[in-house]
């Protein structure tokens, strides 16, 4: 094809995407349809509204697949040239088609545990927490570690918890379950509170020791609340794992739910960001027997995260023997996860100026050494692993990109990024664009929500301004993803995580808008970091992403067309349909 036909055909994408609140989509020849051999396909998709998230075409009216790929993209006219006396015809009757949504933050592990424990969030009040609570305890008769989240944000010295009237205390669990341990994590997944016969039988007391990167929450007296935070609480958490089924029991009874949730939100691709052996075990064994529904990149944690001498090897195995989890473009394991700071609840994110009101207090500790987290950085970039930073507060997010700087100058070229991205101070955005540093953010947590009351009181406004710098950062071309971090999040949803990237008010609208206003983003950029961003993020761009030909077919189709409504609207689209390598892994009921 010549490049003025090229150019011609570019164009006329581009118009009729501008043109598609009208219903254009007339679905032009182009390119990659041409080129594209005459076998008839498996199955082919027609009279579709198709956004394909191509830059070179970016609606279609139809597609064809075989063998789990996108064979070609088109108009109907074109696309029924492919069919053939055994090809399957899927009449779309002008329904929104959209690439396969990637979540490139979420923890399977802690959803499992949750799934098959207590399964809470905090957009139920206590008492209907406690219900949960009550049933799950009368149904367990075997008396050991009752385990889930995620209640609502746990307060210092025993303060009520976020929204709530009672304690962030032990006694506030003992008065629902007092014959068995029970260690719950709160909505920001950095903090867990435990009942007193948990913290008994782990024989804590106000004199223990205290995890280096952990804090024990105490009252006015200097008592034990039942509070832990950071590796304090990992360390407890490995405790009452133990016992956690392994294997084929965590497969059916929790990974494979899960992914079923995941798929009905149009989910086809995940970054376990927290990726442990086990949970690698049973991807890999999911993966060989054809039974994922997902495909999974895994950045597993740095050893550093743990204390058991087991869960620590197992790490440095996985990290050392990367190529032992990866599994055609289902699986792979090739990337490390590392935590320096925690979240905002409990100020244990590290910020480059003090806390309001304070002259000396920054935030903390670190939840991992820095000094050890720059060594490790260096050790994982020249082995060719890539790293994803957890890094909310301003300091901690410089920490992150110094590292990444001195991996630059050493001749890096890896798609390293920072999770979450919240609070970057003024002076270091223009650094993600120079040092090319993927941003990866939490939508869920950056519309009007309660917690961010409690943040605005230790920041103060002007910082809080500066939270999920979304649209500054992108205009510089820096690649962004985004990730639910469900179940720290009440659901991966990712129609709510759509719509507030426009809006940055609560899902329907609202009089709140978090500021900064000029950070909010266009639906057509909150699609592409879903997709395609997420895609880059992954190592994957080449194969996700995307629907084009040569592409793994990995698809929605959607009940309504998310140009045509207002962004206060997105929320509720619901999906009819999700396809992941040419598979139907989900389809709604009626």
């Amino acid at each position: 094809m010549s490049n003025v036909i090229r150019k011609v055909l570019s164009l006329a994408g581009l118009a009729c995407a501008a043109s598609l609140l009208l219903g254009c989509n007339d679905g032009s020849s182009n390119e990659k349809l041409i080129n594209t051999h005459n076998a008839k396909a498996d199955t082919v998709y027609i009279n579709g509204t198709v956004y394909t998230q191509d830059a070179e075409q970016s609606v279609a009216q139809a597609f064809a697949v075989t063998n789990g790929k996108f064979q070609a993209v088109g108009s109907t006219a074109e696309i029924k040239s492919l069919i053939g006396k055994n090809t399957a015809i899927v009449e779309l009757s002008n329904q929104f088609v959209m690439p396969g949504l990637i979540d490139e933050h979420i923890h399977p592990d802690m959803a499992a545990e949750n799934f098959m424990g207590i399964n809470v969030n905090d957009t139920m009040t206590w008492q209907q927490m406690s219900d949960v609570i009550v049933k799950r305890a009368q149904q367990y008769t075997d008396k050991g570690w009752l385990i889930g989240g995620a209640i609502h944000w746990l307060d210092v010295a025993g303060k009520p918890m976020l929204g709530t009237d009672v304690a962030s205390h032990f006694s506030t669990l003992d008065k629902l379950v007092n014959d068995r341990p029970v260690m719950l994590w709160d909505v920001g997944g950095h903090a867990l509170l435990l009942n007193s016969y948990a913290i008994k039988l782990l024989k804590l007391t106000k004199d223990s020791k205290v995890p280096e990167g952990g804090v024990f929450d105490r009252d006015n007296n200097g008592e034990l609340t039942g509070v832990f935070r950071e590796i304090a609480g990992n360390v407890i958490y490995e405790q009452a794992l133990a016992g956690l089924p392994k294997g084929k029991v965590l497969i059916e009874k929790g990974v494979k739910p899960i992914f079923k949730q995941l798929n009905a939100f149009g989910i086809t691709a995940i970054s376990d960001a927290w990726a442990r052996y086990y949970m690698l075990d049973a991807y890999k064994e999911m993966a060989e027997k054809n039974e994922l529904t997902v495909r999974i990149n895994a950045y597993v944690s740095d050893p550093i995260e743990w204390t058991d001498k087991v869960w620590k090897d197992k790490a440095q195995w996985a990290i050392d023997n990367t190529q032992f989890y990866h599994v055609g473009d289902w699986l792979k394991a090739d990337s490390v996860k590392f935590a320096l700071d925690g979240s905002a609840g409990g100020q244990t994110i590290i910020m480059v100026e003090p806390y309001e009101g304070t002259t000396d207090v920054h935030g903390g500790p670190w939840r991992n050494d820095p000094d050890y987290f720059a060594e490790k950085f260096a050790e994982f970039d020249k082995k060719g692993l890539t790293m994803k930073v957890h890094a909310v507060g301003s300091q901690s997010i410089r920490t992150a990109l110094d590292a990444i700087e001195k991996a630059r100058k050493a001749g890096s070229v890896l798609r390293h990024n920072i999770a979450h991205t919240v609070f970057v101070h003024p002076d270091d955005k223009a650094r993600f664009a120079k040092l090319d540093v993927g941003a990866e953010f939490s939508p869920h947590f950056w519309y009007p929500v309660a917690g961010w009351e409690m943040i605005r009181e230790e920041l103060g406004e002007r910082r809080l301004n500066w939270a999920f710098p979304f649209n500054s950062i992108k205009q510089q071309g820096v690649h962004i993803s985004v990730g639910s971090d469900w179940p720290v999040a009440a659901s991966p949803n990712p129609f709510l995580e759509l719509e507030t990237m426009i809006t940055r008010q609560k899902p329907g609208g609202g009089s709140t808008t978090l500021p900064d206003e000029n950070e909010r983003i266009s639906l057509k950029d909150a699609i592409e970091v879903f997709t395609m961003g997420g895609a880059y993020a992954q190592n994957r761009d080449h194969l996700i992403g995307s629907i084009e030909s040569g592409k793994l077919a990995d698809f929605i189709v959607v009940d309504q067309n998310l140009f045509s409504i207002s962004p206060q609207k997105i929320h509720k689209t619901k999906v009819l349909k999700t396809v992941v390598g040419g598979k139907t892994v989900f389809e709604q009921s009626y």
